[in-house]
């Protein structure tokens, strides 16, 4: 069975996505999912001038 990560904004934002030897700007919209293999090596930061929230659900 696949593993992944899926992401759920509370809010609208931008995310920055660092991974090895890259970075990216992820623009995020409420309510709109998004997902990521498991095991795939990242850092979040907030690019935003406010708190930014969101859910992370693993499914296994």
């Amino acid at each position: 069975m696949r593993r992944l990560y899926i992401v759920v904004p509370g809010i609208d934002g931008n995310l920055l996505l660092e991974t090895k030897g890259s970075k990216s700007i992820a623009e995020l919209k409420s309510g709109q999912s998004y997902y990521r293999p498991i095991g795939v090596e990242h850092n979040v930061v907030n690019a935003n001038d406010f708190e930014f929230c969101f859910v992370e659900i693993e499914l296994r």
